[in-house]
C-alpha cells in the first residue's frame, strides 16, 4: 500500500491545545514516532475528544502493533468527526492490517462516499480488493486514483499488479513502465518490471530490470529472491544460488527464497540440502498454499508422488484464488501420476475457472486429460481447441517466400529436446538422413542445458539457432529473417514448447510432429504427421492429417544396449508381465484387465518398472489400488531398474496401457526382444502400440477390446516356444521393419514437407494427404 501524507486537522482544536499538536504532527512526519506519541497523548489529556489525535495515535498504535488498540482510537475519531473520508480511510488501513478485509473495504467505501475523488482511498480499496481476488474491480479503483492524481507511482504500480492477476500482462508491462516513469529510483517497480519482462518471454530485459533493481537498492530481499528464482529456471544455479543466499541473509525467515534456494540446489544435485531448505520454509508458514505447492512440486517431479499429494491437500483449505487455482491443478496432476481420476476433471474444472490466464493450468490440463481413462476423444480434443482459440493469433497478409514448387525448402524445427532425452531416437534418423539438395534443416533449438546430442543435432543441420531465452516475437522475428519455409513443432504441448511462435505464424507452412502426438489446437497450425494406423479416418486433429507410410516415427536405439537376454520363463518357469513406462497412463480399466490375466494365469507374474514404483509411500499406495481392482499384489514386483534394458531381460510380455498407448517404453521392450501386447484404443495416441505391432508384422498383438486384451494375454502367454522364437528375432524384425528404416523414413518426410510446399504455392488450402 502507499506512504501516504498526513491528512491536515479537518477543524481548529481548543487553543490550549493547538501548539502541541501541531508538535507531535511534526514529530510524526519526520518518523519520531515515541515523540510525537507523548505529545498526542498530553493533547488528549487535555482534551479527550481531540479527534485529530485520536486519529493520528491511532495511525502509531497500528504502527506498534497494537492495531486493535488503534483501532479503538480511530473509531472514537469517526464518532467525533463521521464526514471525515481521511478517517474514514485510516479506519479501513486498520483492519486491512487485522486481516478483516470485507470490513476495510466497507471503510474505504465510506471514504469514497464523502469523496469521491480521494485518490488514496481509491488506490487502497483497489489492493485490499485485489487481495480479495477481484482483480478486475481493483484495476478500475487503480485507474480512477491515477485520474485524479495522474503523478501518482504507487497507484500505477499497483494497476500492473492488478493486470497481471487478471491475465493482461502487456497491460501489466505497460502499467509498471508509467510507474517508473513517475518514480525512475523506485527498485520495487524495477523488480514488477522486470517479473514481468520475464512473464512475456522477454529474457534480456528481465535481467537488465534486475540488475537495475539491485543497483538501486542492494539490499531489496524481494529482487534478489525473485531473480535467483528466475535464474534457477533458467538453469544458472551458480548465479541463482548466490542471490537466494543474499535473500536470506538480509531476510533469515523468507519463505519463497528458501525454496527456490532449495530447488537450485537439488538441481546441482544436492538433494539433502535441498530438501533441507523446503521444509524450513514449512517450518516458517505450515499452512502457506505455496510453500506446500512448492515442495509438493519438487517430490512429484522425483516421482515421490503420494507425498506430494499429501503436502499439496494439506495446504487446499488455506489457499484462496488463484493460489487455489494453481494448487488444484497441480492436485489434478498428482492424482492422473496415481493412476486416480475420479477428480481429475473437477480439479481441473475448478483451477481454470479461478485463473483462466494461467498458461501452467492449461498445460497441465491438456496433459492429463489426454490420458483421461473415461473421457472420449472428441471431449479431449476439444480442450486442445478451445486452448488455442483462446490464444492471441497474428497471421501476416504476405511472405516473401519464392513460390516456386521445386526449390531448395529452408525448413525449420523447433523444440527443446535436442539434447539428450527420448527425442534424441526419432530426431536422429531424420536430421541425419534428410536429402540436403532438397532441404535447409534449420534447428531453433530451446534446450536449457545443451550436451553431446546437441552438438550432434546442430552437425546435422545446415543452420543452428539458440531461441531460449528469446521471446515469441523474437524468434518469430528470426524465423521470417531466416526465410524458412516450413517450420516444424517439434514438442507440441510438451515441456518448454514454443508453440507461442506458431501462434504468429512466421513461416508460410506450418505443422507439428512428435512431442506429444496429437493436435496443437492451434489454427495456424496447418498440418500434422501420423501414419495410417495412428490416424484412421475419423481421426480428430485442428490440423490437416498427413499421413506417413508405415510408421510416422523411426526408432534409433541408444548405444550401448546390452544384448538380448534369453526368454525368462524358460528359467522361471512362468510368464511373467511387465510394464515400464510412466504411472499416468495406467487407470482402473488397465487395472482390473491385468487383475483378470494374473487370475486366468496362477503361476505368472507382473512387474512394475517405473521410478514411482520404487518410492516406499507410492508403492505402498499402488499395492492398495491395485488390490481393490482385483490384482494380486503378492505376484507383483514394484521397482525402478538402474538401466531399464536390463531390466526388461526379466520379462517376457511387456503390457501396453489404454486407452492412451506407451511410447518410447514400447521401442525400448522390443529393442531388447520383449513384445507389446497393446489395445487400439482412441486414435491417434491410443494406437501407438497399434502401429508399431502392425509395422512389425505382428497383427495378433493388437486388440479390440479389453476383453480380447485378457484373452489374448492368456493365449500369447500359453505359447512358450513362440514366445521364445520371437524374442530371438525381434531385432532383426525391427532393423527389416519402418520402425527402423531410417533412410526410407527421412524420404518420405522429404515426400510429406514437398507436398505441404506445393499445396502453398499453388495457393491451396491444406488438405488431408497419403504419402505414397
Amino acid at each position: 500500500m502507499s506512504k501516504k501524507k498526513l491528512p491536515a486537522r479537518p477543524h481548529q482544536p481548543p487553543q490550549q491545545a493547538h501548539p502541541l499538536l501541531d508538535q507531535a504532527i511534526a514529530l510524526h512526519q519526520q518518523g519520531r514516532l515515541a515523540e510525537a506519541e507523548a505529545l498526542y497523548r498530553q493533547v488528549l489529556a487535555l482534551d479527550g475528544k481531540q479527534p485529530d489525535a485520536l486519529h493520528l495515535l491511532g495511525q502509531i498504535e497500528r504502527h506498534k502493533g497494537n492495531a486493535q488498540a488503534g483501532l479503538e482510537m480511530i473509531d472514537r475519531a469517526v464518532a467525533l468527526r463521521p464526514d471525515s473520508a481521511p478517517y474514514r480511510m485510516t479506519r479501513g488501513n486498520t483492519l486491512r492490517v487485522m486481516g478483516r478485509r470485507a470490513e476495510a473495504i466497507i471503510a474505504y467505501r465510506e471514504a469514497l462516499e464523502l469523496n469521491p475523488d480521494f485518490a488514496d482511498a481509491h488506490n487502497n480499496l483497489g489492493v485490499v480488493l485485489l487481495e480479495s481476488g477481484d482483480a478486475p474491480m481493483a484495476a478500475g479503483h487503480f485507474r480512477r486514483a491515477l485520474e485524479i492524481r495522474p503523478a501518482y507511482p504507487d497507484a500505477a504500480n499497483n494497476l500492473g499488479n492488478a493486470l497481471k492477476a487478471t491475465g493482461d500482462f502487456n497491460g501489466a508491462l505497460v502499467a509498471y513502465e508509467h510507474a517508473l516513469k513517475l518514480a525512475p529510483a523506485a527498485a520495487t517497480i524495477w523488480t514488477n518490471l522486470a517479473t514481468m519482462h520475464h512473464k512475456l518471454g522477454h529474457m534480456e530485459q528481465c535481467e537488465a530490470c534486475f540488475r537495475k533493481a539491485l543497483e538501486i537498492d542492494p539490499r531489496l530481499a524481494d529482487a534478489h529472491s525473485n531473480f535467483g528464482t528466475i535464474l534457477a529456471n533458467w538453469g544458472r544455479y551458480d548465479e541463482a544460488q548466490a542471490h537466494l543466499e543474499k535473500a536470506i541473509e538480509l531476510r533469515p525467515d523468507f519463505p519463497e527464497a528458501l525454496m527456490s534456494l532449495g530447488y537450485a540446489l537439488i538441481e546441482q544435485g544436492r538433494g539433502i540440502e535441498g530438501e533441507a531448505k523446503y521444509l524450513r520454509a514449512i517450518e516458517l508458514v505450515p499452512d502457506s498454499p505455496l510453500a506446500n505447492r512448492m515442495f509438493s512440486m519438487k517430490l512429484y517431479k522425483q516421482r515421490r508422488v503420494a507425498e506430494a499429494r499429501d503436502y499439496a491437500l494439506r495446504a487446499l483449505p488455506q489457499a484462496k484464488f488463484r493460489e487455489r487455482g494453481m494448487l488444484l491443478s497441480h492436485l489434478a496432476s498428482i492424482m492422473s501420476m496415481l493412476s486416480d481420476y475420479t477428480q481429475v476433471k473437477p480439479m481441473s474444472d475448478e483451477a481454470l475457472a479461478l485463473a483462466p490466464w494461467e498458461d501452467e493450468i492449461w498445460e497441465q490440463r491438456l496433459y492429463n486429460f489426454s490420458y483421461h481413462p473415461d473421457l472420449p476423444a472428441s471431449d479431449i480434443f476439444a480442450e486442445f481447441v478451445r486452448w488455442g482459440d483462446g490464444q492471441k493469433v497474428s497471421v501476416p497478409s504476405a511472405y516473401a517466400n519464392a513460390r516456386e514448387p521445386n526449390r531448395r525448402l529452408r525448413v525449420g524445427f523447433v523444440s527443446p529436446d535436442f539434447r539428450r532425452h527420448t527425442s534424441r531416437f526419432y530426431f536422429s534418423a531424420l536430421f541425419e538422413h534428410h536429402d540436403r539438395e532438397a532441404i535447409e534443416l534449420i534447428g531453433y533449438s530451446n534446450v536449457q542445458q545443451p550436451d553431446e546430442w546437441t552438438e550432434r543435432f546442430r552437425g546435422w543441420s545446415s543452420g543452428w539457432r539458440e531461441i531460449r531465452g528469446l521471446s515469441d516475437a523474437e524468434v518469430a522475428e528470426q524465423i521470417r529473417a531466416d526465410g524458412i519455409d516450413i517450420l516444424i513443432d517439434a514438442c507440441n504441448h510438451m515441456q518448454d514448447h514454443r508453440l507461442g511462435v506458431f501462434t504468429l505464424k512466421p513461416a508460410p507452412v506450418q505443422a507439428t510432429w512428435l512431442g506429444a502426438a496429437w493436435t496443437t489446437g492451434l489454427p495456424t497450425v496447418d498440418y500434422v504427421l501420423f501414419d495410417p494406423y495412428l490416424a484412421p479416418d475419423g481421426t480428430l486433429a485442428r490440423e490437416k492429417i498427413m499421413r506417413l507410410p508405415g510408421c510416422f516415427i523411426a526408432y534409433r536405439p541408444p548405444e550401448g544396449t546390452p544384448d538380448v537376454a534369453p526368454l525368462p520363463a524358460l528359467r522361471t518357469g512362468h510368464v511373467t508381465f511387465g510394464y515400464s513406462g510412466r504411472t499416468e497412463r495406467l487407470n482402473p480399466r488397465v487395472f482390473r484387465a491385468w487383475g483378470e490375466i494374473l487370475s486366468r494365469l496362477p503361476e505368472a507374474r507382473l512387474i512394475l518398472d517405473f521410478r514411482a514404483f520404487a518410492d516406499p509411500q507410492t508403492q505402498a499406495y499402488y499395492r492398495d489400488y491395485l488390490a481393490q481392482h482385483g490384482v494380486d499384489t503378492a505376484r507383483v514386483e514394484m521397482r525402478n531398474s538402474a538401466d531399464i534394458f536390463k531390466g526388461l531381460g526379466d520379462i517376457d510380455i511387456l503390457l501396453d496401457c489404454f486407452p492412451h498407448s506407451g511410447g518410447t517404453m514400447l521401442f525400448d521392450a522390443l529393442w531388447m526382444g520383449v513384445p507389446a501386447l497393446t489395445l487400439a484404443g482412441r486414435p491417434p495416441v491410443g494406437r501407438i502400440g497399434t502401429s508399431l505391432m502392425m509395422n512389425l508384422g505382428l497383427a495378433d498383438w493388437v486388440t479390440q477390446s479389453e476383453s480380447d486384451y485378457v484373452e489374448r494375454a492368456v493365449t500369447l502367454a500359453g505359447d512358450i516356444a513362440a514366445l521364445d522364437a520371437l524374442r530371438a528375432g525381434m531385432r532383426s524384425r525391427m532393423r527389416a521393419s519402418p520402425l527402423m528404416d531410417e533412410q526410407g523414413f527421412a524420404r518420405h518426410y522429404g515426400t510429406a514437407l514437398r507436398q505441404m510446399w506445393k499445396a502453398w504455392c499453388e495457393g491451396g488450402t491444406p488438405a488431408p494427404f497419403d504419402v505414397p
